[in-house]
């Protein structure tokens, strides 16, 4: 049996924030004020994912932090606003219409990554949430988010772990947390932690889609494969492994072990837990 290890590559560990608004759509701040902030908590890269359309803030970009371009688009359902919520990252241009598989693939032909937002969300008179069965029918690969603070995290991780299934191992379906920040009260919640060698737009493309990153809203991080075994380090007080059907195969307390798969999980998963406070492996396939 042989494990597949998105951690197997060089590189530093560095915060990344996926999804924020500024006063270019719903959002509290002007785009500048807002990159600064993130600058200032210690991200690396921030994407700016104004609603239909593209931000960009390019002001302070150096080798040490950098503000991308992104967007949040509605694919209508009968009349705006009404519809689900797609991001594009890393994206220079809205696309402004078309079916959801349609967005994604011109989103990933222009070098873009999508990313369906909040999929448990109930808003626009329940007509925003992705299922699992709509995730499976996007063309891969793509992000889902399993924390936003306007959706719920543990029918979003389940969700993703559907789509993930649904793809299978040559498709990677990554899990990302989000701030979704328009006000105060929601920056810095929650974020991705990227690993790779410089901070460039490239370095994160490649992070994202290959599965070199966790996910987190506090808990700090290390997965890996050794031999036979998914290992992990963290600062939680309890750590759970799940399989591809988000059933829990190993619980423990205390942040750091090693788990030995059986050979029937599918693939399997790591999340750790600290109080309210998570984090999120990508997915050992197996």
């Amino acid at each position: 049996m042989h494990i597949v290890d998105p951690y197997n590559t060089p590189g530093t560990y560095r915060k990344a924030q996926l999804h924020c608004h500024t006063k270019r759509s719903d959002g509290r701040y002007e785009p500048l004020d807002l990159v600064k902030r993130y600058r200032d908590a210690g991200y690396s890269y921030v994407c700016l994912t104004d609603h239909d359309v593209v931000t960009r803030c390019d002001e302070i970009n150096d080798g040490s932090f950098l503000a991308l371009p992104g967007i949040e688009e509605t694919i209508t359902w009968g009349v705006a606003p009404l519809g689900r919520h797609l991001v594009g990252l890393l994206t220079a241009d809205r696309l402004g219409r078309g079916s959801a598989r349609d967005r994604v693939e011109r989103t990933l032909a222009a070098g873009g990554i999508p990313c369906p937002s909040h999929p448990s969300w109930t808003g626009n008179l329940w007509t925003a949430s992705w299922p699992a069965a709509a995730l499976a029918d996007l063309p891969g690969p793509f992000l889902v988010e399993i924390w936003n603070p306007h959706s719920e995290p543990a029918e979003d991780a389940r969700r993703w772990a559907a789509a993930a299934r649904a793809h299978g191992a040559d498709t990677r379906i990554g899990g990302v947390a989000v701030d979704d920040c328009h006000t105060p009260s929601q920056f810095d919640r929650a974020w991705v932690m990227v690993k790779s060698e410089e901070v460039s737009a490239e370095a994160l493309r490649r992070a994202l889609l290959s599965g070199a990153f966790y996910s987190s809203t506090g808990v700090e991080a290390e997965f890996g494969v050794e031999g036979r075994a998914v290992v992990f380090s963290s600062g939680a007080d309890e750590v759970r492994v799940l399989d591809s059907l988000d059933r829990v195969r190993a619980a423990q307390a205390g942040g750091s072990g090693r788990y030995e798969p059986g050979g029937d999980e599918g693939f399997v998963r790591i999340e750790c837990r600290a109080g309210p406070m998570r984090a999120w492996s990508q997915i050992f396939w197996l």
